[in-house]
């Protein structure tokens, strides 16, 4: 009984303080924030220039046609960011983001209890978002090329769409343990940890994604 109630306790935290105080703001992704950090806001309010370029990911970074990634360490709950902007842009406003919570033999069973008691109070507080069904991915090796892991993984995630077009996505990322280990995003953020992750995007940045599926 201790353990759940701690572990509650982490998620109404973690809801905590990505939800605006102000509930009538709440239909709006940029009042919605990842440790202070939002959609909209200048990634050099938090990194430097030089940090950013020098930890831009080559995968993730979409063959480099309108928006760059990087990814940045956390200090908080959080152990990494993932934070996404366009190439044109000078003051790297941020038009994704997203929040890696390293977790220690993440099962089934756990991530779906955790996406569930998130998703009731992401749900609470964002009344006029969508929710979609729960998606569960297996990730095979020879998806290596285009997802940031090698061997069999799994995804388990929870979206909500938002009236403007933004979206969030909540994920449970289980990795494959005995997958043969390479330069990745991977091996470079979590040595094939089991993650959860917090994922927001703006419309202009989700519907480029859309469209390069």
């Amino acid at each position: 009984m201790r353990t759940c109630r701690k572990n509650n306790l982490i998620f109404f935290f973690l809801i905590w303080i990505l939800t605006p105080q102000t509930l009538s703001l709440a239909d709006n992704i940029r009042y919605f924030q990842i440790e202070g950090m939002k959609i909209g806001d200048s990634a050099l309010d938090y990194f430097s220039e030089s940090q950013l370029e020098n930890n831009e990911q080559g995968w993730h970074n979409y063959t480099h046609k309108e928006y760059s990634s990087s990814l940045m360490p956390g200090e908080g709950i959080y152990k990494w960011f993932l934070v996404s902007y366009k190439n044109d842009d000078d003051k790297f406003t941020i038009e994704g983001l997203v929040g890696g919570i390293e977790k220690m033999n993440y099962g089934i069973e756990k991530c779906n209890s955790d996406l569930n008691i998130a998703a009731s109070d992401i749900s609470k507080k964002f009344k006029n978002t969508s929710q979609e069904e729960k998606k569960y991915y297996k990730i095979e090796v020879d998806a290596a090329r285009s997802y940031p892991f090698t061997g069999k993984s799994s995804i388990t995630s929870l979206s909500f769409n938002f009236l403007d077009g933004a979206k969030m996505i909540l994920a449970c990322y289980i990795m494959d343990k005995q997958a043969e280990q390479k330069e990745s995003f991977l091996t470079s953020i979590s040595n094939k940890k089991d993650t959860f992750r917090v994922d927001i995007r703006s419309h202009k940045f989700n519907n480029f994604l859309k469209k390069n599926k």
